[in-house]
């Protein structure tokens, strides 16, 4: 019984835990959410629900390592397209800068309460997990 009452107890505290791993409703995405790479800003993902919908933008920086130090060397603006919330991950398309190519697809994981992690599953194999800070 004791056996029993302690496998129940630490199921219940592994369930809490993923629980609170998790934003409530698309409304907690809502704000600005800013990621570093090498020391530089690396991402800035701008969310909103002013049309009832989650939606916003993202700033995308080229960081380059030339020259030993790395540094921004171009930024890329861009609109999310087809966001979608899906428990604790937002998934959207960004148009690439060459229109005909095939659009990004980008994940963001809800990791603890104001971080996440952003992703482009289709950027090649050496693009990087950024992880992300929710300003307050």
């Amino acid at each position: 019984m004791r056996h029993l009452a302690f496998v129940l107890g630490c199921t219940l505290l592994i369930s809490a835990g993923a629980a609170s791993a998790q934003p409530k409703d698309s409304g907690e995405w809502a704000g600005v959410w800013q990621g570093q790479l090498d020391g530089q800003p690396s991402v800035i993902l701008t969310l909103a629900e002013d049309t009832g919908e989650l939606g916003g933008t993202v700033v995308l920086n080229i960081i380059s390592r030339e020259g030993g130090q790395p540094q921004v060397v171009a930024r890329e603006p861009h609109v999310l397209v087809r966001p979608r919330v899906e428990t604790n991950k937002l998934s959207f398309e960004l148009m690439r800068i060459n229109k005909s190519d095939a659009p990004m697809n980008f994940t963001v994981v809800f990791t603890s309460e104001g971080r996440a992690q952003i992703h482009c599953l289709n950027c090649g194999a050496d693009a990087p997990i950024v992880d992300l800070v929710k300003e307050h």
